[in-house]
């Protein structure tokens, strides 16, 4: 107990000079996207982005942990060219979408919120693409309502992580979120610590840890990939994340993939170093009916790094019979 108080004081001193490079917060309606727009969902406020003919068949895109709508920047244009209606939107707690306390943030949480917008948005069924961490609630969401997916793809999705698929790093961080998911959401305390590593910084160096070339990310896009730390609230938004995620609500059991009867495509990086490739051959096992397609010296962000052959890839597979 005393070496948590020790290490939670010494982040709540380096939190000092990062909340305050920050500057100061935003609205999330002054912050979004000239066509975003926010719709209440589940007691939520979503902020989401719907592009392409409003007839097209729809396209839901799912981002992954710290990630938000810009994450699909490469992605969208080539959907709606091709006549998909897309529908983006941010994950709460993250991006522009609510970040409060008292919210439900498990895994079966965010696929009731998925159903919901769809809802909201009159979609009854949808293709769902979903990375890293949004490739678990895709492929959770598909089980609980098999009827209203017609494909699912997964990107390097982080869907029965395993202590021996992770590095030395990953395990250490790994260590401090089940040290944070213990620790009250709206404790000033906690939230300060929260910014002392989660600030613009710390996000671009995430960033550039999950590619496997770095000069192929677009540093213009760096400053709206974190725009979700400007908007009030978002410490405690993600401390109830993690909090939530230790529910049994957010576990997901491995098995239930072998009753899939929705065409799924598997796509992965074979230089991911935050979910290893090992992760979706496992995947591949439970899966019935999959297909696999894998990218040389691509790493957690396909993609950013393989922008062209993703979406022929992603394209090819929604437009098959």
């Amino acid at each position: 107990m005393l070496k948590r108080f020790l290490l939670l004081m010494l982040l709540v001193m380096v939190a000092h000079s990062s909340v305050a490079a920050q500057g100061d917060y935003a609205e999330p309606s002054a912050l979004a996207d000239e066509d975003g727009k926010f719709v209440m969902v589940n007691e939520a406020s979503v902020y989401y982005l719907d592009r392409g003919p409003a007839d097209g068949e729809p396209v839901v895109l799912l981002h992954g942990f710290l990630g938000s709508v810009i994450d699909w920047t490469n992605t969208i244009p080539a959907l709606t060219e091709a006549g998909y209606r897309v529908i983006a939107f941010d994950r709460p707690p993250f991006g522009l979408s609510d970040k409060r306390t008292d919210l439900d943030y498990s895994t079966k949480a965010m696929s009731e919120l998925t159903a919901g917008l769809l809802d909201e948005l009159e979609i009854t069924q949808a293709a769902l693409v979903g990375h890293s961490a949004g490739g678990l609630v895709a492929a959770d969401f598909t089980l609980r309502y098999p009827d209203r997916v017609t494909r699912l793809v997964l990107v390097d999705a982080a869907i029965g992580l395993m202590d021996a698929d992770a590095g030395e790093d990953s395990n250490q961080a790994a260590g401090a979120f089940g040290f944070l998911s213990n620790v009250d959401p709206d404790s000033p305390l906690a939230q300060a610590a929260v910014s002392a590593f989660f600030n613009s910084d710390f996000a671009a160096s995430l960033m550039t840890q999950s590619v496997n070339d770095a000069s192929m990310l677009d540093s213009s896009l760096l400053e709206l990939r974190t725009r979700g730390l400007r908007v009030r609230g978002w410490e405690g938004g993600l401390l109830a994340f993690t909090r939530d995620a230790q529910k049994p609500e957010s576990q997901f059991d491995l098995d239930l993939l072998r009753n899939l009867e929705v065409p799924t495509l598997l796509i992965w990086g074979e230089a991911d170093a935050i979910v290893p490739i090992a992760v979706g051959e496992r995947l591949r096992e439970f899966l019935p009916d999959e297909t696999w397609i894998t990218y040389p010296d691509v790493g957690h962000i396909p993609m950013d790094e393989a922008t062209a052959q993703m979406n022929a890839d992603l394209l090819k597979f929604l437009q098959s019979s």
